[in-house]
């Protein structure tokens, strides 16, 4: 099943008229012919568009009109992924019509992680927003701001076991275990930070090579692919990466979306909501790439996804024992933009 029908199944919107189907028969294969021409010559600059102004429409017609040319080939990886997965298709049509052009790589994220209070009764969650601003220019510096968001009860019922309990504000722990430090752990945020640094973050490192532009990383699934050149599981968990935290263009996000549909090991979890309530589709794997360094056991990464904007959502792991949330990264927004507002308010 192609990525195209998978849009038709998930996305069902009334008949078009032969009129409007052929109109937008005509933008999507001038689409695809201007970007046979485009590839392999992109912009140094960060940023720079892959299908244009008109293809850009032309894609988004996919998702919200039901267009599919007969001629245009399903991307590889397709034929061999099961039907659970086919949302990740529809997640790189999505992101392939999303403009990818600006001087600032902007995301806001919600961190946090989950651990049970000493006695076992309740379960905590620590969280923290964090903005991150990279520059197109690779002399530019990187922009951060912390903002931590306290501990409190997980859940409704986590909360009323935390009010029999006497609505505690801190907690004694004699070793690290689940939260990753041992003594007192307090329920109050700490203090907002804002600093710049010349290095990016750890998390544009893929694969062991530093993307320093755009250009060095492949926009197919066989050149991430090849580009990764580790096992499955360390090639999901680098997919993984690039598409919630690296600034690299939609086509290569959408051959991200492609390489996850394919690679064995990835199975569907079906429709879910994230951590923050959102509703996605999820694809579930074995690894230890973001789960606690301290914790004990098995887990297993979620990915969660819009596939109808084709954002991703969320990063979960979860013990694989009793599917406790133990972390996560959730992405409340992510975009290219012209402006820096921490820059901007230096």
């Amino acid at each position: 099943m192609d990525d195209y029908r998978a849009v038709r199944d998930l996305l069902p919107a009334p008949p078009l008229s032969p009129e409007v189907e052929q109109a937008g028969r005509d933008r999507l294969a001038a689409a695809f012919a201007q970007e046979r021409v485009r590839r392999g010559r992109r912009a140094a600059r960060w940023g720079a568009p892959v299908l244009g102004v008109a293809g850009a429409a032309a894609a988004a017609a996919i998702v919200i009109a039901q267009i599919a040319p007969a001629a245009v080939p399903a991307p590889p990886g397709a034929a061999v992924q099961a039907d659970g997965k086919r949302f990740l298709l529809v997640a790189a049509a999505s992101v392939a019509a999303m403009p990818d052009e600006g001087a600032w790589w902007g995301s806001v994220e919600v961190r946090g992680r989950q651990f049970r209070e000493p006695g076992g009764r309740y379960v905590l969650r620590e969280s923290e927003s964090i903005e991150t601003w990279i520059p197109a220019d690779p002399e530019g510096r990187t922009w951060y701001r912390q903002t931590p968001q306290g501990i409190k009860p997980a859940t409704p019922q986590d909360e009323a076991a935390w009010a029999a309990d006497g609505s505690p504000v801190s907690w004694t722990y004699d070793k690290p275990s689940e939260t990753g430090r041992s003594g007192v752990v307090r329920s109050g945020p700490g203090e907002q930070r804002t600093w710049s640094s010349e290095d990016w973050d750890f998390r544009v490192l893929t694969a062991g090579k530093p993307l320093t532009k755009t250009s060095e990383v492949p926009d197919t699934p066989e050149g991430l692919k090849a580009f990764f050149a580790a096992d499955d599981r360390t090639t999901i968990d680098t997919a993984a990466r690039l598409l919630f935290f690296a600034p690299v263009t939609s086509q290569t996000r959408a051959a991200a979306y492609q390489l996850l549909a394919s690679v064995p090991g990835v199975t569907a979890a079906g429709q879910v909501s994230d951590v923050l309530g959102r509703p996605g589709q999820a694809v579930e794997y074995e690894s230890g790439e973001f789960a606690p360094p301290d914790f004990v056991g098995a887990t297993r990464t979620r990915l969660v996804i819009d596939p109808a904007s084709g954002r991703p959502l969320s990063i979960e792991v979860r013990s694989a024992a009793d599917g406790l949330l133990l972390t996560y990264t959730a992405i409340r927004d992510s975009r290219w933009t012209d402006s820096n507002p921490l820059k901007e308010n230096e």
